[in-house]
């Protein structure tokens, strides 16, 4: 977690304005070996994710309740997910950008009417 005191160009790791989701995945990448977790395989980390997927619920349903006070813990556990999604793919050494627009291509044909 980052330390609000400290700039933001003061950390050991940086991720430009604008980066590509390439640059997203090899900050992940810097950040884990940083903190020791590289050695965490990718089933680790999808249980580790899903609780997240449970903090991020709960977040959602306060942010029901409570309004606006309650974004910004929705913001931070919809990034534990992603950070989490990143690692996993790659430990999988999945390119995501390139997968997301091939999936995201599909979809555009598909049809989903009848569907729940």
């Amino acid at each position: 977690m980052t330390d609000p005191t400290t700039p933001e160009d003061a950390l050991p790791i940086a991720l430009p304005e604008g980066a590509a989701m390439a640059d997203y995945q090899r900050y992940i990448f810097e950040l884990e070996a940083l903190h020791g977790w590289l050695d965490n395989d990718a089933a680790r980390n999808c249980f580790l994710m899903g609780e997240e997927v449970g903090e991020l619920f709960g977040a959602v349903r306060d942010h029901e309740r409570r309004g606006e006070q309650a974004r910004e813990a929705v913001a931070e556990e919809i990034v534990d997910i992603l950070n989490y999604l990143l690692a996993i793919a790659n430990r999988l050494d999945i390119d995501v950008e390139t997968a997301f627009r091939q999936k995201n291509a599909r979809n555009q044909r598909r049809s989903w009417q009848g569907e729940p």
